[in-house]
């Protein structure tokens, strides 16, 4: 009996450039997987090299267990847009086991190849977030480390990509994680990481990080590399990677390391980018509307706490 199984994605016009050369990493790369893609939100993805790869699928389209999964991650994930949510819907999907990616990644092998590890698993991942301590995913890491144990944080995940064997038990886990939070505020940082990593505590799900050992995969994080050349000599038939993940860094295309995310464009627009890219830069464009941007949240906080 063959397992069915494809690729989640969640994107909107705004993702759509980053989406567009994810898709085009994941088809030369030679991963032919059936791929859906969910509407975030806003405007509508209307790329015609995305849309011949892909199936858009909407929220409408869910049962109505799916729509209120969200609703009550929503309710409690106030960190997160509801459209980083639908990553969760991929449990509700007609497959088996499925692979969820962020945008902002590029495929750097054939992700069919990634499903073989997971049997035996309930979730499998490639990244260092076990090597956090837990800072990115919960104000309180001490407290997780009480109630479910000395190891509970080297199980860390970074929920950017990841695949899945689906279980029946998954989303009974995932309401019993939501009451968890309802009953322990102030323990987790209120986003979609925090909670598929208390979920999988709390379920006791089997997980498999490939960059830990005996694996040992290269970091999937973009900005462990200085550039490209950094990658490429650090790969070798004892060391293998799955992709590159660019998050917690502004996407501008001045760090060297983001050649790769324009390898969709073809010489004349990927010079143009660049070109435009270096204005930015030296003309300090994209600092000013940093500042500009944490002003604006300063504030707006502060108003708010003279009006509670």
């Amino acid at each position: 009996m063959t397992t069915t199984r494809g690729i989640l994605l969640v994107a909107n016009k705004k993702s759509q450039e980053l989406c567009e050369n994810l898709v085009y990493s994941i088809r030369a790369a030679g991963c032919q997987l059936p791929i859906k893609l969910i509407h975030f939100g806003g405007s509508r993805v209307d790329s015609k090299s995305v849309l011949k790869e892909v199936e858009l699928v909407e929220l409408e389209s869910f049962s109505p267990d799916a729509k209120l999964l969200v609703q009550g991650l929503s309710s409690v994930l106030v960190n997160c847009p509801e459209g980083f949510l639908y990553r969760f819907l991929g449990w509700f999907l007609d497959w088996e086991e499925f692979l969820y990616s962020d945008n902002d990644v590029v495929a750097l092998c054939d992700w069919t190849s990634l499903f073989d590890f997971l049997p035996n698993n309930d979730l499998v991942h490639f990244d260092k977030e076990f090597l956090t301590a837990g800072k990115y995913t919960y104000r309180k890491p001490d407290e997780i480390l009480r109630l479910f144990g000395s190891s509970a944080l080297d199980s860390l995940i970074t929920a950017g990509h990841f695949l899945v064997r689906k279980d029946t038990t998954h989303v009974n886990d995932f309401n019993d994680a939501l009451s968890w939070i309802r009953s322990n505020k102030g323990v987790i940082i209120e986003h979609d990481q925090a909670f598929l990593h208390l979920a999988s505590l709390i379920g006791q799900w089997k997980i498999r990080n490939l960059c830990k050992g005996p694996d040992n995969w290269l970091s999937s994080w973009a900005y462990d590399y200085e550039n490209c050349l950094g990658l490429m000599i650090r790969i070798t038939p004892d060391s293998r990677i799955s992709h590159l993940h660019y998050s917690g860094g502004r996407i501008d295309y001045t760090h060297p390391i983001h050649d790769l995310i324009l390898s969709k464009l073809g010489r004349n627009l990927r010079l143009w980018e660049l070109n435009k890219a270096s204005i930015r830069h030296f003309l300090g464009i994209l600092k000013l509307k940093r500042i500009s941007k944490h002003l604006t949240v300063r504030i707006t906080n502060n108003f708010i706490k003279l009006w509670q």
